[in-house]
Parts: C-alpha cells; structure tokens; sequence
C-alpha cells in the first residue's frame, strides 16, 4: 500500500476565510527567500555532497589506496644512485718491504648505480599487501556506512520539518477556532446571555492559542535550520519540502534480520579489520624469518693507480634474525589481540542492528495502526466541536464543553500528523537497519 505521510488532512467546517488567509501569510513567512520544491533524494544528494564527514571519510579511503600502492611496491626492484668527490691530506701509501707505493690519489670521484630485488622475505611483503589490501576494503565499506547515516540524519531532519509545518498548521487552526468562539461568546456576554467569566475563560483560552501557535512557528525555524545545516546551507535558507510516498511492506523479521547482515556496511568494514589485523600479526612474526635478495649494478672509483676503476657486480645476499629479543612475537601477539577485540565489536554490532531491524519494524506496524484510529476521530472531533458550540449557542451546553470539545479537536489533528510522522520515519529506518538506504 502507497501512503504519503503528509498529505493535507481536511479543514474543519468552522474555519473562515480569514483562517485560511492568516495560515498561508504565516506559511508564506516562514519559507520567504529562495525557496523551492525539495524532494528528499534531492536532499540526499545536495547534503551528502556538503558534508564534511562524507569528505574526511573518502580522504581516509584515499589514504588507504595509497598505502595498498606502497606495500606492493616493496616487492618491486628498487635502484640506487649515489656519488661523490673526495679530498685528502695526503695520497694513500702502501709498504711492501722496503719499499712504498702509491695506492690513490689524493682527489678521486665515485659513483654507482645499484639495484635490489627481493627474492623472498618470509611472506612479509606478501602479509603486507594482503592486509593493506584489506584496509583498503575496510576504508570503502565505512565510507559506505557513514554515508547511510548521512542520509538517515537528513531523513530525520527532513520529516521533523514536515511535522512541524503540519504542527503550525494545526496551531493556527486551534487559535482561528478559539477566535471565532471569543468573539461568539463576546456577542452573547454583550446580549446578556452568558456570564463575564464565560468570556474570560475563551479569552484565556484565545491567549493560550496564540503561545502554542508562537511555539510552533519557532519549532518550525529551529528544525529548517537544523534541516538546511545538514545540507550545507544557510540556516534562514527559504525552503518547501516534498513529502514523500512511502511504502508500507509486510514484515518478515527472519528475512529482514538476514539481509541487515549480509548488506550492513558496518559489519563488512570490522570483518575487513580483523582480516587486515590477522595478516599484520603474521607480516610482524615474519620479520625473524629467513630472507633472500639480490643486489646488483655499476661501481666506479676514480683512481689514476688503478687498472680497472669502474666494475659492474651481482650479489645474492641471504640474512635471517634468529633472535631479537622478542620483538616480533609480542608484536604479533599485541596484533593478534586486536583482532580478537574487533572480533568482540562485531558481535556486538551483529546484536545492535538485529535490534535496530525489530525495533524499525515494530515502529512502522504501531504507527500504521495509529494512523487508521487517528484517521478516524478527525472527522468525530470536527462534529463534536460543531454540535458542542451549537449548543452552547442554544444555551443549553457550557463554555467548558465548547472548550474541551477543540481541545479534543486539536490533540486528535495532532496525533494524527505524529503518527504519520512517526510511521515515514520508521520506514526509513528500517530501509537504513537493512543497509537499503
């Protein structure tokens, strides 16, 4: 079934022209500027490119990136150049028996270019890369997540606004019907008809209206504030908001429960860090392994004593830390335990969303049920409060009736338009508890 969750609920029969026109000059205030018609996928996109955490979130998946780069580039070849002049005192001399020679000079040159490949390292470079490929996942997959709770906070936001436009609107209502009352029972005062404090009873009344209509106008600022800081904008910004149709779906708990957890962003990120920890604990016990690499290049001395001054030469070198105080093995143990407490994290996350899946769930069915026994008594509270002011007219009901008869009025418009709010918003969280947001 498609229900919009604000659409216009009907005007009360009482209401006079002059209502309507004070409700559209307060409207009209309250979204004067640059205002335009505002969907919530809009705001989704207009917010989600403002955010900043969205941006801190994306330069930390950058980061990642750069990082997955660096650990695969130490499998590759790296070359060194390197050179330089050197000056001496005096020519270095050598003594063979009783004699002496001169072995270089006293101002030479030097320079070379060496390469060097890992041959193997223990699977330290391997480790490495896996577990930065894993970090690299763990980044895109928060950044996925925080984007969907982005979106839920602008989605909050956006329907508080909608209920604080519908709340001015009842608001209004309730102070134009006290009006119209006062002024009723000020006629029948001035006839003779009613007491004084029949009309000092509407008149409190009327003030009273007019607070909460005063209140409502501020909630409404507050919240369109609140509203177009999460979308990057200025706080007066002029705005008119679409409500959106939402569906209401059947709830199938097993079904939703198993799809949070295999959509979740949240879990997939952990699931990603305790892989990247395990993958770093086995890089740090490589680190006393046996290791293997080749070196290789061109050497050049200058030497005017020497036959050969420049020489090209391989390497294969081979070392192994056979003991380094333990350094590696508790660092693997610390990594270890880390991957063990993210473990713990998730379980708890796993807990976490199940509950938010159930609660979304059983929100949107309560308020569904709601709304069709509020949908009911509007069109009762509106004829109650006509018959009610019929007969205190008459002289045969009281000025207590009529003015408990549209308070009923106003706290049933009321709960009607929270209960569509309350059931738009649990519809969204439950499309964010499943990861379909």
């Amino acid at each position: 079934m498609v229900h919009s969750p604000f659409q216009k609920h009907p005007r009360i029969r009482i209401m006079k022209l002059t209502t309507l026109l004070l409700m559209a000059a307060m409207l009209t205030l309250a979204t004067s500027g640059p205002g335009f018609a505002e969907t919530l996928e809009e705001a989704w996109q207009i917010g989600l490119a403002a955010d900043h955490i969205i941006k801190a979130a994306a330069q930390d998946t950058e980061a990642s990136q750069a990082n997955l780069a660096a650990a695969e580039g130490a499998r590759l070849p790296s070359v060194h150049l390197g050179g330089g002049y050197r000056l001496l005192d005096n020519e270095p001399v050598s003594i063979a028996g009783i004699g002496q020679f001169t072995t270089a000079d006293d101002a030479s040159l030097s320079y070379q270019a060496m390469m060097q490949v890992p041959v193997f390292s223990n699977f330290q470079i391997s480790s490495n890369i896996e577990a930065a490929n894993e970090i690299c996942a763990a980044s895109k997959q928060t950044e996925q997540s925080v984007m969907q709770s982005i979106k839920l906070r602008i989605a909050e936001a956006y329907f508080t606004v909608l209920l604080q436009q519908q709340q001015v609107e009842v608001a209004v209502s309730h102070e134009q019907s006290l009006a119209a009352h006062a002024n009723d029972v000020q006629n029948l005062h001035d006839e003779g008809m009613v007491p004084v404090n029949d009309l000092l009873a509407a008149r409190v009344a009327l003030a009273n209206a007019r607070q909460t209509t005063l209140q409502a106008q501020n909630g409404l600022d507050v919240a369109r504030s609140a509203y177009n800081r999460l979308l990057g904008r200025p706080m007066d910004y002029g705005l008119q908001l679409v409500p959106p149709s939402l569906v209401f779906s059947e709830i199938d708990f097993d079904a939703l429960s198993a799809k949070a957890l295999a959509n979740r962003s949240g879990l997939a990120a952990l699931t990603n860090q305790i892989n990247a920890l395990l993958l770093q604990a086995k890089a740090a016990k490589s680190g006393n392994g046996p290791k293997i690499e080749v070196r290789g290049g061109y050497d050049y001395n200058e030497n005017s004593h020497q036959l050969h001054e420049g020489a090209w030469q391989v390497l294969v070198g081979a070392s192994w830390d056979i003991f380094d105080g333990n350094v590696a093995r508790h660092k693997g143990a610390a990594l270890h335990a880390q991957s063990r407490a993210v473990a713990e994290n998730r379980q708890d996350l796993e807990s976490l969303i199940l509950l938010q899946v159930r609660q979304a769930g059983l929100d949107m069915d309560e308020s569904r049920k709601r709304i069709a026994v509020a949908k009911e008594t509007l069109s009762q509270a509106d004829e109650n409060l006509q018959v009610t002011r019929n007969r205190y007219q008459d002289g045969i009901g009281t000025n207590t009736e009529v003015l408990d008869a549209e308070s009923m009025r106003m706290a049933s418009y009321a709960r009607y338009d929270t209960a569509l709010h309350d059931a738009g918003l649990a519809v969204i969280r439950l499309r964010y508890a499943v990861g379909d947001l």
